[in-house]
């Protein structure tokens, strides 16, 4: 038999509900259609003919606002080839470089800053079809980083 007391009454529990979602935006949980970018990463794009062997170029727009260097880094793989233990190895260390900078310090500027905005573009071949990820990436926290997944088709 459930006792009475169990059960939460309607009215308390759409207040819990209306409570939690009131606190989602404060621990960082956002809901929202578009997305921004990172701090360092603002934007990214590729172009190009999705073909083995077809040139593609890759567009990364940054924006620095560190008073210490940034390296940033773009790489490919290939998902549907990825090696037995794949897992154990960091992205970086599995990946194929596509191109790399280092962002030079911005003098003075203090954290919450953004610096300047700059664009980079990157062109790659992809040797194979399969279906791929770009990430690009700052090594040194490679969790601030930007992904596009694209298949590419096999040269006629």
């Amino acid at each position: 038999m459930i006792r009475g007391g169990l059960l939460t009454p309607p009215f308390a529990r759409f207040l819990i509900i209306l409570i939690t979602l009131a606190a989602l935006p404060t621990c960082g949980v956002e809901l929202k259609e578009t997305f921004e970018g990172t701090e360092v990463f603002k934007g990214i794009a590729l172009s190009g003919e999705r073909v083995a062997g077809g040139e593609l170029t890759l567009t990364l727009t940054v924006s620095q606002g560190y008073a210490v260097p940034v390296r940033i880094a773009c790489l490919y793989e290939n998902r549907s080839t990825r090696p037995p233990g794949w897992q154990k190895l960091a992205f970086e260390e599995r990946a194929t470089l596509i191109g790399e900078t280092v962002l030079p310090a911005v003098v003075g500027s203090k954290p919450g800053d953004e610096g300047e905005r700059q664009t980079f573009s990157f062109p790659f071949v992809v040797p194979e079809a399969g279906d791929y990820q770009v990430v690009c990436l700052t090594p040194a926290a490679p969790d601030n980083a930007l992904r596009i997944e694209f298949r590419v088709a096999a040269a006629d």
